[in-house]
């Protein structure tokens, strides 16, 4: 055994070191990613004591605001910048991106300066201010952010694109912190930060050999071209990015709705948490996807068979991965949250505990999500999107009726996982996995992880119980 252990390992190594490998690729942007992940996590405490819940709040607020806008913006064509084989249809597609970008701008920008008292008010995000009028640029500036990262994986330049990743971290904390010291915590702290970062990304791709190639965006310019490749790629608008804004739209529900029905205060809570959560998706995820989607193409074009391995193999890697950190979470949130982040965040930790498990399905997703992509069953895709929205606003429909925060919060976590489950497994399905007998298999080890978790947990209330009666005891002595 221990022999086979150090063949892999060789192995592993021998494919790190071999250039323009997927385990090279996979390797370098998964450096870069946890270097993020971990730079957030380490700051954590030290932002959770210098920004409240509510200003948390209205940073959610915002950030939710941008990223429902900037997928309808662009009409979902920048990701399909990868896929066209000829030179010229690409760079026609990046010219569609742009073009469509800043028509979206133009018209945000007066549809904001309209709309901007009204929404406020029915977000009771009045204190927003100004900060709504710079949503527009900060659209603009992420598409074309989404844009250049699209080329820089079509020429698979990953080590520069990681090194860009950790400058962007760096300067957006970097600038969260001082104002969040210098001006006492202000949501506007936040906001200023990450748009920074968002201008640091878009500097650093651009003058890191993009810059040099703008002249052939203006050359080879052909409305007929553009035309051509936008009814090609048609299943973007017409399917992607409606499964992509159904994607964003079911993370964000909650934000909306509990602005609406519980203040900013609660939504800070739901926003740092999901936040936390989130970096060890990110840390894992982005650094999977795109490499994945990279070779599942490649393999999908080369040798069909193959597929079914691949998507398999990473799909249990990363389940067993994450089943039992997400699982502590889910078990232990409530006291993590409390010890690391200070008493006013323990609602946050308890809101983590409903999430917890959700998010060990959401991270084995990113084995299966691209497979529709590549099999172009984005029609599939786009219903098991819109099934996850309905689920989840019927959660939080009932919370806020029944005037409850913490059983819409469970409901949500509940019928995420459960609906993300079963896309997964659909997914295996179209590949001709066996999967009743991957669902068994995932679900015994979420059984057994939590029975141990759970038993850990009250044999440690137990103890500390008993500690408490004896101290009392020997006081009154």
């Amino acid at each position: 055994m221990i022999n086979r252990f150090r063949g892999n390992l060789k192995a592993n190594v021998k494919q790190i070191r071999q250039k323009g490998s997927f385990a090279q690729n996979l390797a370098i942007t998964f450096s870069a990613t946890a270097f993020v992940a971990v730079l957030g996590f380490a700051v954590s405490p030290i932002m959770t004591r210098l920004y409240n819940p509510q200003s948390y709040g209205l940073f959610a607020l915002f950030t939710a605001i941008v990223n429902n806008v900037n997928l309808i913006s662009t009409l979902g064509y920048a990701p399909a910048f990868v896929l066209p084989r000829q030179r010229k249809r690409s760079i026609a597609l990046v010219q569609l991106t742009v073009l469509l970008s800043l028509a979206a701008l133009l018209l945000m920008s007066l549809a904001f300066w309209l709309i901007h008292d009204k929404l406020l008010r029915w977000l009771r995000a009045e204190e927003l201010g100004v900060w709504f009028y710079v949503i527009p640029l900060a659209v603009f500036v992420f598409n074309l952010n989404v844009l250049m990262s699209a080329w820089y994986l079509r020429t698979k330049d990953f080590k520069k694109r990681a090194g860009i990743d950790v400058v962007t971290a760096v300067a957006g904390r970097s600038i969260t912190l001082a104002v969040g010291w210098l001006g006492h915590g202000p949501a506007g702290g936040l906001l200023l930060g990450d748009l920074f970062s968002k201008f640091t990304m878009f500097f650093s791709m651009l003058f890191n050999g993009i810059h040099r190639q703008l002249g052939e965006l203006r050359r080879p310019f052909s409305w007929s071209l553009i035309r051509a490749v936008a009814w090609e790629y048609r299943e973007y608008p017409f399917y992607v990015m409606p499964t992509a804004y159904l994607n964003t739209l079911a993370g964000q529900l909650p934000i909306f709705f509990l602005a609406t029905g519980f203040g900013t205060t609660a939504v800070g809570l739901f926003a740092f948490s999901t936040s936390l959560l989130e970096l060890p998706i990110n840390l894992i995820g982005n650094a999977v996807a795109p490499v994945f989607l990279q070779k599942a193409a490649e393999t999908y074009q080369q040798d069909p068979e193959r597929l079914k391995q691949i998507c398999l193999n990473l799909y249990n890697k990363l389940f067993y991965l994450g089943l039992l950190p997400f699982g502590v979470i889910t078990v232990f949130g409530d006291w993590i949250f409390s010890f690391v982040f200070g008493a006013r965040w323990e609602q946050a930790g308890v809101f983590t505990g409903y999430l917890g498990y959700y998010y060990v399905f959401k991270l084995a997703s990113y084995a299966t999500s691209p497979i529709y992509a590549v099999l172009q069953r984005q029609r599939i895709a786009l219903l098991g999107t819109a099934l996850l929205v309905l689920a989840r606003a019927g959660s939080l429909v009932l919370g806020m009726r029944l005037h409850n925060l913490n059983l819409g919060m469970l409901l949500f976590g509940l019928s995420s996982l459960i609906v993300t489950f079963l896309v997964d497994l659909n997914v295996l399905y179209l590949l001709h996995v066996p999967m009743l007998r991957v669902a068994m298999r995932t679900l015994l080890f979420v059984v057994i992880t939590l029975g141990l978790l759970w038993g850990l947990r009250a044999s440690l209330e137990g103890f500390l119980a008993g500690s408490f009666v004896r101290v009392a005891s020997t006081a009154r002595i």
